[in-house]
Protein backbone atom coordinates (compact mmCIF):
# COMPACT_ATOMS: atom_id res chain seq x y z
CA UNK A 1 0.00 0.00 0.00
CA UNK A 2 1.30 3.46 -0.84
CA UNK A 3 2.22 5.53 2.20
CA UNK A 4 0.02 8.45 1.09
CA UNK A 5 -3.02 6.12 1.03
CA UNK A 6 -2.35 4.36 4.32
CA UNK A 7 -4.56 5.42 7.25
CA UNK A 8 -2.77 7.59 9.79
CA UNK A 9 -1.47 5.76 12.83
CA UNK A 10 -3.24 6.95 15.95
CA UNK A 11 -1.90 6.24 19.42
CA UNK A 12 -4.40 4.46 21.65
CA UNK A 13 -4.89 5.79 25.16
CA UNK A 14 -5.23 3.22 27.91
CA UNK A 15 -8.46 3.44 29.95
CA UNK A 16 -7.96 4.98 33.37
CA UNK A 17 -10.23 2.74 35.39
CA UNK A 18 -12.56 -0.23 35.24
CA UNK A 19 -15.48 2.20 35.50
CA UNK A 20 -14.37 4.04 32.36
CA UNK A 21 -13.94 0.73 30.53
CA UNK A 22 -17.44 -0.36 31.58
CA UNK A 23 -18.85 3.02 30.59
CA UNK A 24 -17.20 2.77 27.18
CA UNK A 25 -18.40 -0.81 26.73
CA UNK A 26 -21.92 0.22 27.73
CA UNK A 27 -21.99 2.99 25.16
CA UNK A 28 -20.61 0.66 22.51
CA UNK A 29 -23.14 -2.06 23.35
CA UNK A 30 -26.03 0.41 23.44
CA UNK A 31 -24.91 1.91 20.11
CA UNK A 32 -24.79 -1.54 18.54
CA UNK A 33 -28.24 -2.34 19.91
CA UNK A 34 -29.66 0.91 18.59
CA UNK A 35 -28.20 0.19 15.17
CA UNK A 36 -29.72 -3.30 15.29
CA UNK A 37 -33.11 -1.89 16.31
CA UNK A 38 -32.90 0.60 13.45
CA UNK A 39 -32.07 -2.20 11.00
CA UNK A 40 -34.91 -4.36 12.36
CA UNK A 41 -37.29 -1.43 12.19
CA UNK A 42 -36.51 -0.81 8.53
CA UNK A 43 -37.09 -4.50 7.78
CA UNK A 44 -40.44 -4.50 9.57
CA UNK A 45 -41.74 -1.28 8.04
CA UNK A 46 -40.61 -0.72 4.46
CA UNK A 47 -39.86 2.91 3.76
CA UNK A 48 -39.03 3.76 7.37
CA UNK A 49 -35.52 4.48 8.55
CA UNK A 50 -33.60 4.94 11.75
CA UNK A 51 -33.58 8.69 11.04
CA UNK A 52 -37.38 8.66 11.05
CA UNK A 53 -37.43 7.31 14.61
CA UNK A 54 -37.45 10.82 16.06
CA UNK A 55 -38.61 13.44 13.58
CA UNK A 56 -36.79 16.72 13.98
CA UNK A 57 -33.82 15.16 15.80
CA UNK A 58 -31.67 13.56 13.14
CA UNK A 59 -28.32 13.69 14.93
CA UNK A 60 -26.62 11.11 17.08
CA UNK A 61 -28.16 11.01 20.55
CA UNK A 62 -25.91 10.79 23.59
CA UNK A 63 -26.90 8.11 26.12
CA UNK A 64 -25.73 9.57 29.47
CA UNK A 65 -25.17 6.72 31.89
CA UNK A 66 -25.27 9.14 34.82
CA UNK A 67 -28.69 10.60 33.97
CA UNK A 68 -30.90 11.04 37.04
CA UNK A 69 -33.51 8.31 37.37
CA UNK A 70 -36.59 10.44 38.01
CA UNK A 71 -39.37 8.10 36.89
CA UNK A 72 -40.69 5.79 39.63
CA UNK A 73 -42.64 2.56 39.33
CA UNK A 74 -43.71 -0.45 41.36
CA UNK A 75 -44.32 -3.97 40.07
CA UNK A 76 -47.63 -5.43 41.20
CA UNK A 77 -47.92 -8.25 43.73
CA UNK A 78 -47.34 -11.55 41.99
CA UNK A 79 -44.40 -10.13 40.01
CA UNK A 80 -42.49 -8.85 43.05
CA UNK A 81 -41.58 -11.90 45.16
CA UNK A 82 -40.26 -12.88 48.60
CA UNK A 83 -41.14 -9.62 50.41
CA UNK A 84 -39.59 -7.38 47.73
CA UNK A 85 -41.63 -4.18 47.42
CA UNK A 86 -41.16 -4.13 43.62
CA UNK A 87 -40.03 -0.48 43.51
CA UNK A 88 -37.73 0.71 40.72
CA UNK A 89 -36.53 3.96 39.15
CA UNK A 90 -36.11 4.74 35.48
CA UNK A 91 -34.76 7.38 33.13
CA UNK A 92 -36.11 7.17 29.59
CA UNK A 93 -33.28 8.44 27.39
CA UNK A 94 -34.82 7.90 23.96
CA UNK A 95 -38.28 6.94 22.67
CA UNK A 96 -39.02 5.92 19.11
CA UNK A 97 -41.57 8.15 17.42
CA UNK A 98 -42.23 5.35 14.92
CA UNK A 99 -42.56 2.19 17.01
CA UNK A 100 -44.50 2.45 20.26
CA UNK A 101 -42.66 0.87 23.16
CA UNK A 102 -39.21 1.03 21.52
CA UNK A 103 -36.96 2.95 23.89
CA UNK A 104 -33.55 3.27 25.51
CA UNK A 105 -33.56 3.73 29.28
CA UNK A 106 -31.64 3.39 32.50
CA UNK A 107 -33.37 1.22 35.10
CA UNK A 108 -32.39 0.64 38.75
CA UNK A 109 -33.70 -1.24 41.76
CA UNK A 110 -32.83 -2.32 45.28
CA UNK A 111 -32.11 -6.03 45.73
CA UNK A 112 -35.13 -8.26 45.20
CA UNK A 113 -36.80 -10.98 43.17
CA UNK A 114 -39.20 -10.57 40.25
CA UNK A 115 -41.15 -13.33 38.52
CA UNK A 116 -42.16 -13.11 34.86
CA UNK A 117 -44.86 -15.32 33.36
CA UNK A 118 -44.56 -13.84 29.85
CA UNK A 119 -42.15 -10.91 29.38
CA UNK A 120 -44.07 -8.28 27.37
CA UNK A 121 -41.36 -7.27 24.84
CA UNK A 122 -37.85 -7.95 23.59
CA UNK A 123 -35.17 -6.24 25.68
CA UNK A 124 -31.42 -5.83 25.24
CA UNK A 125 -29.70 -5.46 28.64
CA UNK A 126 -26.27 -4.10 29.56
CA UNK A 127 -25.54 -4.40 33.30
CA UNK A 128 -23.96 -1.28 34.77
CA UNK A 129 -23.88 -2.36 38.43
CA UNK A 130 -25.04 -5.22 40.60
CA UNK A 131 -25.25 -9.00 40.61
CA UNK A 132 -28.13 -10.83 38.97
CA UNK A 133 -29.23 -14.46 38.86
CA UNK A 134 -31.98 -15.51 36.47
CA UNK A 135 -33.69 -18.89 36.33
CA UNK A 136 -35.65 -19.73 33.19
CA UNK A 137 -38.96 -21.60 33.46
CA UNK A 138 -37.12 -24.78 32.41
CA UNK A 139 -34.69 -24.38 35.36
CA UNK A 140 -31.71 -23.01 33.39
CA UNK A 141 -29.74 -20.70 35.71
CA UNK A 142 -27.64 -17.71 34.57
CA UNK A 143 -25.41 -15.35 36.58
CA UNK A 144 -24.72 -11.82 35.34
CA UNK A 145 -22.30 -9.12 36.50
CA UNK A 146 -21.38 -5.54 35.49
CA UNK A 147 -20.34 -5.44 31.85
CA UNK A 148 -22.46 -8.45 30.85
CA UNK A 149 -25.00 -8.13 28.04
CA UNK A 150 -27.95 -10.31 27.07
CA UNK A 151 -31.38 -10.24 25.47
CA UNK A 152 -34.64 -11.09 27.21
CA UNK A 153 -36.94 -12.41 24.47
CA UNK A 154 -40.61 -11.48 24.40
CA UNK A 155 -42.53 -14.20 26.23
CA UNK A 156 -39.64 -15.17 28.56
CA UNK A 157 -40.76 -16.79 31.81
CA UNK A 158 -38.65 -17.18 34.93
CA UNK A 159 -37.24 -15.42 37.98
CA UNK A 160 -34.98 -12.37 38.07
CA UNK A 161 -33.06 -12.22 41.37
CA UNK A 162 -31.11 -9.01 41.98
CA UNK A 163 -28.63 -9.98 44.70
CA UNK A 164 -27.41 -6.39 45.19
CA UNK A 165 -28.50 -2.91 44.15
CA UNK A 166 -28.93 -3.27 40.39
CA UNK A 167 -28.66 -0.85 37.45
CA UNK A 168 -28.94 -1.59 33.75
CA UNK A 169 -29.26 0.15 30.43
CA UNK A 170 -32.06 -1.30 28.36
CA UNK A 171 -33.10 -1.14 24.74
CA UNK A 172 -36.70 -2.29 24.23
CA UNK A 173 -37.62 -3.38 20.72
Amino acid sequence: MRKDLAPPKMPLAAPRSRASVLRSMGLLAASAALLAVGKLSSLMAPGSSAAAADEGQRGIRLVPLDAPLTEHGVYPPGIAQDGFDGAYTLATLYKSAVFAGHKVALWASAPGVLKAQSYPLDEFVYILEGELVTVDADGTRHEFHPGDTFVIPKGWAGTWDMKTRFKKIIVNF
